[in-house]
């Protein structure tokens, strides 16, 4: 038997892994019906090399069948030893290390609780660094997160530049300082890993203006320039601040430099993929992979998924978003988010709200999940829960303009009864919006004109013209003059938007109200019109400027805000 031993070692040395499957599978069959033929130690390694290159030829469940009774075999060796030969056995695989093996099956195979199982089983004294590690991500996986830093704490104990533990501790709550003093000792000689540790900690405390700037002053030449890594949690910063067009910006750098990447590039895709401009449309389709379609990842799928999603074929969309799941796992945020979309454009309201809300388990901070979720409420005519879920948005991003334009648009369903939160809303998302969104203004100003409120309107939108001017606030303006009786203001305000925008259909209208002569306008026997005789359209905000603001997209609109909406 030791010249089939030798030989198997031989050929699992040169890692033709298929070939010691046969020879092994042979000579254990042998050894079943010859139980002499082997001893235990001889039968132990046989079983060993088995499962190794079950594993490595991805037979799964036949390797973690082998690395089981690898278990037992090295009990009985152990058990039955003597003092004299203790030595023979000592080059033989631990248990904790046939575990991690089975457990590495099991994970592939898709069971985790089983997996989590089998390194939990594992005395605490045994655990080193790799089974921590292992541990952390299947208790953090499980919803188990104080035991899951507690595995991770452990890891950075033995290895203080375990860069992807000292992620989780972040991301799972601990303050940037506990982290640093875990890690304090080893890394204190080299400068930009503090830098990096403390971007790190700015990013996952939602902190990320700063997160930005710091990142920034890393990539720099002789730092991090153009590292990857870097570059992408970038893109996600200005995502999460929804500064999308600067995000896409970003992540197509990092995608130039490494055209390999699969970190960063679903969000990528999943940015580039509702958007008029066509060349955006065309990186998207050149995202999509060449290889063979066995091969890919689940950000492979997920590119796919948003590329017909781009081409409107919705059905094939969720299909390739479903495949991203079942590749990557029940936890990939923009695989969910890429079901959602295609769902909502399918018109199943439900399950787009199903998707959301389990996106929203993973990340409560993401503006887009908020928003698609409200939407898929609104369309189901749920505006009760559209309007709880807009208040904890706005409690979850600390009132960012985004989250109150997307409260006051849902309060905008029923103006009467909320006229006073809507004004309120609004007026903080303007004070509060930096960048001065358009968007914000034009809600607002939709709001007056349905309380007839038109001078407070008309010096909202003469300030925002100031610095902001769009076709959209010179026709709003002219109706507001209209509306004030002020025909020749509202004359010119009106050729100005036409100047910016000839296709403005509304300004159009405006101009026919007045007529050639402004002093001569049609206003009076426009108002006073009944019947199907009356224009489709007004000089006063309608339904339809609201349901235009909130239902056209579901997702924040990439393009100019003074000329379309979100």
């Amino acid at each position: 038997m030791n010249t089939i031993i030798k030989q198997i070692q031989t050929l699992f040395d040169k890692e033709l892994y298929s070939n010691v499957v046969r020879i092994c599978d042979l000579t254990l069959t042998v050894a079943d019906q010859k139980p002499e033929s082997l001893t235990l130690a001889n039968k132990f390694q046989i079983t060993n090399f088995y499962a190794d290159s079950l594993y490595a030829t991805e037979q799964y469940q036949h390797a973690e069948q082998y690395y089981r009774q690898c278990i037992q075999l090295r009990k009985n060796i152990v058990k039955n030893k003597n003092g004299k030969s203790s030595d023979k056995y000592n080059d033989m695989p631990s248990e904790v290390d046939l575990k991690y093996r089975m457990h590495l099956c099991l994970l592939s195979l898709k069971k985790s609780s089983a997996a989590l199982e089998v390194l939990q089983s594992i005395n605490a004294k045994q655990k080193d660094a790799k089974i921590n590690m292992a541990l952390g991500n299947l208790l953090r996986d499980s919803g188990m997160e104080r035991l899951a830093a507690a595995a991770y704490k452990e890891v950075l104990e033995e290895c203080p530049f375990a860069f992807e533990a000292i992620e989780n501790l972040l991301k799972l709550g601990m303050k940037g300082t506990d982290v640093n003093s875990l890690t304090l000792e080893a890394t204190n000689e080299i400068s930009w890993i503090g830098m990096w540790l403390k971007a790190q900690a700015q990013l996952y405390s939602r902190d990320f203006a700063n997160a930005i700037e710091t990142f920034k002053q890393m990539d720099v030449q002789g730092i991090l320039k153009n590292n990857i890594y870097l570059l992408v949690n970038m893109g996600y910063c200005y995502h999460y601040m929804c500064e999308d067009k600067k995000a896409i910006e970003i992540l197509q750098r990092a995608h130039k430099l490494d055209t390999n990447m699969t970190y960063g590039l679903d969000l990528l895709a999943n940015l580039l993929a509702d958007t008029e401009d066509e060349n955006y449309s065309e990186y998207l389709e050149n995202l999509v992979p060449k290889s063979d379609m066995q091969s890919w990842s689940s950000e492979h799928w997920i590119v796919f998924a948003f590329y017909m999603y781009n081409c409107k074929n919705f059905e094939k969309s969720a299909y390739f978003a479903h495949q991203a799941l079942t590749v990557g796992g029940k936890n990939n945020i923009e695989a969910l988010l890429a079901k959602a979309h295609s769902f909502f454009k399918l018109g199943k309201y439900q399950e787009a709200a199903t998707a959301c809300a389990d996106a929203m388990q993973i990340c409560a901070f993401r503006f887009d999940v908020h928003k698609c979720l409200v939407d898929c409420y609104i369309k189901m005519n749920r505006l009760r829960e559209a309007e709880t879920m807009t208040f904890h948005a706005c409690k979850l991003l600390n009132n960012s303009p985004h989250a109150l334009k997307l409260h006051a648009r849902v309060l905008l369903k029923d103006p009467v009864g909320n006229s006073k939160n809507i004004k309120k809303v609004l007026e903080k998302a303007i004070t509060h919006d930096k960048e001065a969104s358009t968007t914000a203004v034009i809600l607002l100003v939709l709001f007056l004109q349905q309380e007839s409120q038109f001078e407070q309107a008309k010096h909202l939108l003469l300030k925002q013209i100031e610095n902001h001017p769009s076709s959209r606030l010179y026709q709003l303006l002219g109706d507001c003059y209209t509306n004030l009786s002020k025909n020749e203001e509202a004359f010119d305000s009106f050729n100005t938007a036409l100047r910016l925008d000839p296709y403005n259909q509304r300004a159009i209208e405006g101009l026919n109200l007045i007529g050639p002569n402004p002093g001569n306008s049609k206003r009076d026997s426009y108002y006073t019109c009944v019947g199907d005789s009356c224009p489709s359209q007004s000089t006063l905000a309608s339904d339809h400027d609201i349901d235009a603001l909130s239902d056209s997209d579901i997702w924040p609109n990439n393009s100019e805000m003074g000329t379309s909406f979100e």
